[in-house]
């Protein structure tokens, strides 16, 4: 087992607690369950959750009625995923397996949904031309970035020192501009159809006592021209052969 696989392996018992619990944390999987869900099409459909993790948004979208396959390198994470499932009673098929190397079958699902793990998969490219190559070219994939050009990226940085993240376990991590993405994704298949922001992205310090300033914060700028400099972009592609 390699470091990076370890870490998740580590995280996986407290990752949703940590990040989650709290008023800010549940602000924060509400706006991106929000924005997600206003990128998806009907329910019914099949939809891969790439870096599924603890199951968030797996058993979520499977509560909506959408059919749902999600993959993830940590079998820890997978596990929690699991049992998340069960007490949900809710039928999701998960695979262990790197997002480098998808061990599925060409065009099989109508959509992809990718949240909060781009920034931690070290070849890019590789991993979108294996979403291009499982996904419906009528189909969408969903992801979202961390903003280069957000002024969140300073508040970002503290509060990852703080918790010793920057470098952790041997996690891959980066912030891009949303013009590499712009010119990655035509490279690898892939139009954007469609962006969404959230300005506040993760939990900050004083996040509770600003709470109530940061949720119209974040509600304004979903859509607005200021969401370029969201602290996570949110984008839907579709394969450009469509």
């Amino acid at each position: 087992m390699d470091r990076k696989t370890a870490e998740y392996d580590y995280e996986a018992s407290s990752y949703d607690e940590s990040r989650f619990c709290s008023e800010m944390g549940r602000h924060l999987d509400y706006m991106h369950k929000r924005i997600v869900g206003s990128f998806l099409n009907s329910s019914g459909k099949l939809v891969l959750d790439a870096g599924v993790g603890t199951g968030r948004f797996a058993t979520w979208l499977a509560e909506k009625g959408f059919k749902v396959i999600g993959v993830d390198l940590s079998r820890e994470m997978l596990e929690k995923a699991k049992r998340k499932a069960q007490i949900l009673n809710t039928d999701i098929g998960f695979i262990l397996a790197d997002m480098h190397f998808l061990p599925l079958r060409k065009n099989l699902f109508d959509s992809c949904i990718c949240i909060n793990v781009i920034d931690h998969i070290s070849d890019i490219s590789k991993f979108l031309k294996e979403v291009k190559y499982v996904v419906n070219p009528k189909g969408f994939f969903i992801f979202n970035i961390s903003n280069l050009q957000s002024p969140y990226l300073p508040i970002a940085v503290i509060v990852n020192l703080r918790k010793h993240a920057l470098f952790k376990g041997g996690i891959h991590s980066r912030w891009f501009t949303f013009r590499e993405i712009d010119i990655l994704l035509p490279r690898t298949g892939f139009n954007i159809k469609e962006i969404k922001g959230c300005m506040i992205s993760s939990p900050i310090p004083l996040g509770e006592k600003l709470i109530k300033i940061i949720k119209p914060i974040n509600f304004f700028v979903e859509t607005s021209k200021i969401k370029f400099f969201s602290g996570s972009l949110f984008i839907k592609a579709q394969s450009n052969a469509h």
